[in-house]
């Protein structure tokens, strides 16, 4: 233990000794030197302390002695900076001696975020490092200092831990000052990509040769408490350990839906076909829209707009003119019968249970399938659209063959075995009334050709009717309404007369009047010239003669012989 003696003469002189045995104790735990094990006794400043330290050395101090070492403007001996000596230099000398120091000497930041296994170190040339050297002179320079105000045992206990410098130095290493914002924005950037919301195994697309689903995998979730993450790194700066690696608290979240799952409820879920004309054109036509839609797929909730996505039907994308309903009647038109595609698609949708949008009936019901089951599409007119309203995605499979369009839908089966059959029902009908006539002055007179034949008005209605697994009835639901108007017959009535002219005709009845030709008046006979007869000898008289009066011709009748 510490052996403090007694005054001997004055002036005072205390005098410390360790024990040989005790120097070799404090030696072993020189912590016990730190924590101000060897206490000098209070002095007056008149008084002088005799201080044996634990190497050996006797000094023989006075109070102002004391101070006067504290204060002095220069570091402490024993006082490192970055791991050199900087005792007795001054602030101005240690900072040059320090600003000399190799780059590759000097601390850097390299710190490291760990996240589920893996390492991610940060970048630290994405924010702002200044030098904090100033700083951490000043902190060195002030440390055990008095300020003025301590007393004369405040002032022993700063001297017993200046004079422990000599044996255990006190080291400072600078470091950096960081921009907050910057530093916590750098670690947002790194971190923050490695976050992901749990995803679901997904449809991706339809693969139309083996009939199935082309299925992308699930994918586990992951969040961080990257706020934590950021505060750990200021601490760690601040702390100036600069190359730890800090552990990022993460949470794993797991997606609903798996790639097995899909698997096991994905299939076909109805088919429709109806067949077509013998009109080449027609047939292309539908052909290339059967192309265009096949493989198609619906995600929930997503919607199949025919117009928007087959576009404008156009020579460029290969379609063909063929007869096509216009205003109630049939005229060539590019895309001509496709109409037929959406009313098969219309049923294989409706069999499959999905939500219908948009239907719109023909000017009058389509041959190929029940009345008030067709529909029908124009571009920038008549629409069809629906949408895959269940929680699994739905593919489209369709394709001409042979004369016949087939629509089958894949998705998720419906349940308990159900199956949904589509029917048309005519509620009434009226006839169209009188043909329309039309006069044609390129035909002739009477003639007629008939270019709309007549249809009848139709109310109808669609219904789906579902049926459970042993093939009964469960219930009866209306799909849509269809109104076809009355069409009557339109004809053509040729109004050309023989001679060029143009007859008249009647528009309620289609009659022409054609004038009746004209005869042709006989030509007359010319009259003959008569032969007049000798007259009989008169005799003449003997006196002169008088004058004789004019004789008037004879008349000349025709077909009569002059008298």
């Amino acid at each position: 233990m510490l052996v403090f003696l007694k005054n001997l003469s004055k002036p005072k002189k205390i005098i410390l000794t360790v024990s040989s045995a005790l120097v070799l104790l404090i030696g072993c735990s020189l912590a016990l030197y730190f924590s101000g094990v060897i206490n000098i006794p209070a002095l007056h400043p008149s008084e002088t302390a005799t201080i044996t330290d634990p190497l050996g050395s006797v000094q023989h101090l006075t109070l102002d002695q004391m101070k006067s070492a504290l204060t002095a403007d220069t570091f402490y001996p024993g006082i490192r900076i970055n791991g050199i000596d900087v005792g007795g230099k001054t602030k101005t000398e240690a900072k040059s001696l320090l600003s000399e120091q190799k780059e590759d000497a000097k601390p850097d930041i390299a710190l490291v975020f760990s996240v589920d296994g893996q390492t991610y170190p940060l970048d630290s040339s994405t924010f702002t490092k200044d030098s904090d050297l100033d700083s951490v002179l000043d902190e060195a320079y002030a440390w055990n200092r008095p300020d003025g105000k301590e007393d004369e045992s405040a002032i022993s206990d700063l001297y017993s831990s200046y004079l422990a410098l000599k044996d255990t130095p006190k080291d400072f290493t600078s470091g950096f000052q960081i921009d907050q914002t910057e530093l916590e924005a750098a670690v947002r950037d790194l971190l923050s990509p490695l976050e992901q919301e749990a995803k679901d195994a997904t449809a991706s697309s339809f693969d139309v040769t083996n009939l199935c689903f082309v299925i992308e995998d699930s994918v586990d979730g992951l969040t961080l408490d990257i706020d934590q993450a950021v505060q750990d790194a200021e601490s760690a700066i601040d702390d100036k350990e600069y190359d730890k690696t800090i552990e990022v608290s993460a949470e794993k979240t797991l997606p609903k839906v798996s790639k097995a799952d899909l698997e096991s409820k994905l299939g076909l879920v109805s088919t429709f076909t109806t067949k077509t004309s013998d009109k080449p054109n027609r047939n292309s036509n539908i052909n290339l829209v059967c192309k265009t839609i096949d493989g198609l797929v619906l995600q929930p909730g997503e919607s199949f707009d025919f117009n928007q996505f087959i576009g404008k039907r156009t020579s460029e994308k290969g379609y063909k003119e063929a007869p096509g309903i216009y205003e109630g009647t049939l005229r060539q038109e590019l895309g001509g019968g496709i109409c037929q595609t959406t009313g098969t698609l219309y049923h294989s949708v409706l069999m499959a249970d999905l939500q219908v949008d948009i239907r719109k009936p023909h000017s009058w019901p389509s041959d190929y399938v029940d009345i008030g089951t067709d529909a029908t599409v124009t571009w920038g007119g008549a629409d069809f659209k629906f949408t895959n309203n269940t929680e699994y995605p739905v593919a489209i499979h369709s394709y001409y063959n042979d004369r016949h369009i087939t629509m089958e839908v894949y998705g998720r089966a419906l349940e308990d075995g159900t199956t949904i059959k589509v029917i048309g029902v005519v509620n009434s009908r009226s006839a169209p009334g009188a043909p329309e006539y039309v006069a044609d002055p390129t035909l002739p007179a009477g003639k007629q050709v008939t270019d709309r034949t007549p249809h009848d008005a139709i109310s109808a209605t669609c219904y789906k009717i579902y049926y459970d697994k042993n093939g009964t009835e469960i219930k009866r639901e209306k799909a849509s309404s269809s109104s076809y108007r009355a069409i009557p017959a339109k004809i053509r009535v040729g109004v050309l007369a023989a001679d060029g002219s143009i007859c008249s005709m009647d528009p309620a009845t289609g009659a022409v009047n054609v004038p009746a030709t004209p005869t042709t008046p006989a030509e007359p006979t010319s009259p003959t010239t008569p032969t007049p007869e000798t007259p009989t000898a008169t005799p003449v008289p003997t006196e002169a003669p008088a004058t004789p009066a004019p004789t008037a011709a004879p008349e000349v009748t025709p077909d009569a012989t002059p008298t």
